[in-house]
């Protein structure tokens, strides 16, 4: 058996130790320097950039928009090198972000504990780019160094001390994470964000202001209002990835840069794909309006999976578009029974605590607690047994294919915008204090009478939910939705009281039934005055 020779095992690991406490000493030195980073080398398509992470604050102080990088900018120093043709200043142009998202994306990075931003790909330039006489530029006109002061940290070129001085940044990849980012620093500092148009201007509505998110967090996630200050004094501390391409690199002349920022810029714009209403709606866990959605698509014999006449499966709820074509076997899509829950739940105002499901800012929600989804689940349950006993509904349950019942039996319950229009009614008449037996019993009634058909002009969806004259083309516009949503109240909670309320739903009905300027089908099918069109008599 061989000797072991352990003295040199232990200088090994001895020297192996120095060499980590030794490197850990000098990445301290470099860490604790602002203006220097740590950073990895990457390779892609002939072009060397640098990755690593910097804290918010540095973003929101050191980074410009794409359009604010000087070799897209018509007109400066030293522009005679290079002529910025006018389509590209459109396009950059285009591109710029769009301020309407500031507030929601703002809000998103305040409100979410378990928030992220993929990293931002950013432009490094520096002033002698465009000093024609600068000892940087050879006699070839190329660039004897890049626009980017690195230092590199080892012989494979993997690692490198990045130094920012003298160095500006653009975002070409994530203008919009770069504005939420500085509209954090806005809210941080002033205690309130304004909401801005799409040009940057502000708009004549409330701020969002950190007293209401913490109200909202506590509300949803619990804590103390002290610590939840405090730690949106510390976001801008947070850090995110940055990945660096310099402006300029060596050995390239400021044509040939222009040309590479260009197409690069255009490259990531293009092939950025955002995610469809349908996908949000299937993959979203903080919309507890959808994620009601969809624990109902797996629970309620309505709504999941079903059995077509030929024995294939089809889904009864369908999750790629947003609305159904006529033959469709789906009963409804899934981004409308999103619609469909929170038009119920707000209105019935049931849970109790339904009103902090609704977004923060513009568009940010914040999960309910598992309480809270569960009692909307429950209610949503009950709403869809309810609809359950109408007799074209337990048709489709059993199989008649939904297409039929939309074509044949003309039913408007089965089209998406009646669906969504009649699930705020009933929430409405169910805070009044009307049972959902009571209206179900209803519109069973009325279903047998040919009362839920859609072209008959007999019916009151006539003209609001389809065109008068043939086809008969299908209404889809919001102003259709309210319309028939105030029908329902009316027909089923029995009627309307006040005179005024009932002759501007009157004249909302007879225009929308009319033929020309003066004249409207009335229930009857006839043609008469406008003023002569009268609302159909409540069910109830």
């Amino acid at each position: 058996m061989t000797d072991i020779d352990y003295s040199a095992v232990s200088d090994v690991v001895r020297r192996e130790a120095e060499n980590r406490r030794a490197l850990n000493i000098l990445l301290g030195e470099l860490h604790a320097r602002a203006d220097h980073h740590l950073a990895i080398q990457v390779h892609m398509g002939h072009v060397a950039s640098y990755l690593t992470s910097v804290p918010l604050r540095w973003i929101a102080d050191r980074v410009g928009f794409a359009a604010d990088l000087p070799i897209f900018r018509e007109s400066s120093e030293g522009s005679k090198r290079i002529n910025v043709m006018p389509d590209t200043i459109e396009m950059i142009q285009q591109r710029q972000p769009d301020w309407r998202r500031q507030q929601e994306m703002t809000a998103y990075l305040a409100s979410r504990p378990h928030h992220k931003f993929p990293p931002l790909l950013l432009v490094a330039w520096q002033h002698w780019a465009y000093e024609p006489d600068s000892d940087k530029w050879a006699s070839d006109e190329t660039a004897t160094e890049d626009s980017l002061t690195l230092l590199g940290l080892e012989p494979n070129g993997a690692y490198w001390n990045l130094e920012d001085t003298n160095t500006r940044f653009y975002a070409l990849d994530g203008q919009h994470r770069l504005m939420a980012i500085l509209g954090l620093q806005e809210l941080i500092r002033t205690g309130s964000l304004y909401p801005l148009d799409e040009k940057r201007r502000q708009r004549n509505q409330p701020p969002l202001s950190i007293d209401e998110l913490v109200e909202r967090l506590q509300s949803n996630i619990g804590g103390d209002k002290t610590a939840i200050h405090e730690r949106m004094q510390h976001l801008m501390d947070e850090r995110i990835g940055i990945e660096i391409v310099p402006a300029v690199i060596r050995g390239e002349s400021i044509v040939d840069a222009y040309r590479r920022l260009r197409q690069l810029f255009v490259d990531v714009n293009e092939h950025a794909k955002p995610l469809t209403s349908s996908e949000l709606a299937q993959l979203d866990e903080h919309h507890g309006f959808r994620i009601v959605a969809r624990r109902l698509m797996a629970k309620h014999n309505l709504l999941r999976n079903g059995t077509g006449p030929d024995g294939s499966s089809f889904d009864r709820v369908h999750t790629k578009n947003l609305t159904l074509p006529e033959k469709s076997p789906s009963y409804t899509t899934l981004n409308t029974l999103s619609t469909i829950v929170e038009r119920y739940l707000v209105e019935s105002r049931r849970p109790p605590k339904v009103s902090s499901w609704r977004p923060l800012g513009n568009r940010i929600y914040q999960r309910p607690d598992d309480e809270n989804l569960d009692l909307g689940t429950s209610a949503m349950m009950e709403y869809f047994d309810a609809l359950a006993r109408l007799p074209l509904h337990e048709a489709f349950i059993q199989g008649k294919p939904a297409g039929d019942i939309r074509k044949v039996d003309d039913n408007i319950l089965f089209r998406p915008v009646a669906q969504t229009a009649l699930a705020e009614a009933v929430g409405k008449l169910s805070h009044e204090g009307i049972s959902l037996g009571t209206i179900v019993d209803t519109l069973a009634e009325q279903e047998g009478r040919g009362q839920l058909r859609l072209t008959d002009s007999s019916t009151p969806w006539f003209g609001v939910l389809c065109d008068a004259a043939p086809p008969h083309k299908m209404r889809r516009h919001k102003r259709n939705e309210a319309l028939c949503c105030r029908l329902f109240q009316y027909l089923l909670g029995g009627g309307i009281s006040d005179d005024v309320d009932r002759e501007q739903l009157r004249v909302n009905f007879a225009y929308e039934r009319r033929v020309d300027d003066e004249q409207a089908i009335d229930l009857n099918g006839k043609q008469v005055k406008l003023d002569d069109v009268r609302l159909p008599t409540p069910w109830r």
